[in-house]
């Protein structure tokens, strides 16, 4: 009698675990999952950038849930790396960036050490490497060149931006991956009088996934094809779509060539001093999902992606 009762009771613990391990393998990342999501804190005008923002300092959410922010630390002194890809368009009008090459190197070399920085050029709906990442910013400078001013000569910049992010050309780790485009944004290969644009989307969806913030400064192009308020609006507003879910920003001065781009060169200076990673527990779910963060500080915002890809 007794041996039968340790069996009955052998067997229901048995079922019991069963059903945990059942339970908790169907649901997804039970345990949560580390993301890290790079963010700028952006002051209004007057207003002091913090030294440091503290997890307290910010809120997160993730899809429709707040998520746990688990640390936070900001992208200075030794944490300062990053590899910055400056991706050219060689359809741009030599004019156009012609006048902007002396900022352009300047800005290259104002930077920190801990910055890699790579050259290349769009062609064909492809990255051409011209100078690959070196801490020798004046290496990287001098690889700069007029662009060859055909008109059409890239197709879309988007495709480009895929290539690149995709055939990233380092291997090395690093706390932060981003690319500057200077380019038109104009892309040949989808309708332009379309507000969306599926290359468009799946660049952005390529940055996300390999973790590239995309910055954008747009210069016309050699021909005549952009020259249209309606055509450069959606184009400017789809180099401005990709910045936004990468967590970066897009320049642009009206409808016409910026007459300097030593502003832009300044503000984006600016914010790669003030970024900060910060490390989220993800729960129930995987891929590119929605994410929002927001500061708790009055008169700081925060400027990150609005999507982030959960492994």
């Amino acid at each position: 009698m007794k041996i039968r009762q340790n069996l009955m009771i052998g067997m229901i613990v048995t079922s019991f675990v069963a059903a945990n391990v059942a339970t908790s393998s169907s649901v997804p990342n039970a345990a949560g999952v580390p993301v890290q999501i790079i963010v700028t804190a952006v002051p209004a005008s007057g207003v002091r950038p913090p030294d440091n923002l503290e997890a307290d300092d910010l809120a997160v959410t993730l899809g429709n849930a707040p998520a746990r922010l688990v640390h936070s630390q900001r992208l200075t002194g030794d944490l300062a790396d990053m590899q910055l890809f400056v991706l050219l368009d060689d359809s741009t009008r030599s004019s156009s960036l012609g006048v902007q090459l002396p900022e352009l190197k300047a800005f290259i070399g104002s930077l920190p050490a801990t910055t890699e920085v790579a050259i290349g050029y769009m062609r064909n709906g492809t990255f051409g490497l011209a100078q690959g990442f070196t801490a020798d910013h004046a290496k990287a400078a001098n690889a700069l060149r007029l662009p060859e001013a055909i008109p059409g000569g890239n197709g879309s910049p988007y495709f480009a931006l895929s290539d690149l992010v995709k055939h990233w050309p380092s291997k090395e780790s690093t706390n932060r991956r981003a690319v500057l485009m200077l380019t038109d944004g104009v892309d040949r290969y989808y309708d332009t009088s379309m507000v969306d644009d599926p290359y468009v989307d799946a660049s952005a969806h390529d940055a996300v996934i390999k973790g590239v913030i995309v910055y954008s400064i747009y210069l016309r192009d050699a021909g005549f094809y952009d020259r249209g308020d309606r055509v450069t609006l959606f184009a400017q507003s789809r180099l401005n779509e990709v910045s936004q879910e990468t967590g970066g920003n897009a320049y642009f001065q009206d409808f016409a060539d910026p007459v300097s781009i030593s502003p832009f060169m300044k503000d984006l200076r600016n914010r790669l001093d003030h970024q900060y990673e910060l490390t989220i527990n993800a729960f129930n779910g995987h891929g590119v999902r929605p994410v929002k963060v927001r500061s708790e500080i009055l008169g700081v915002k925060i400027q990150g992606p609005t999507r982030v890809y959960v492994q």
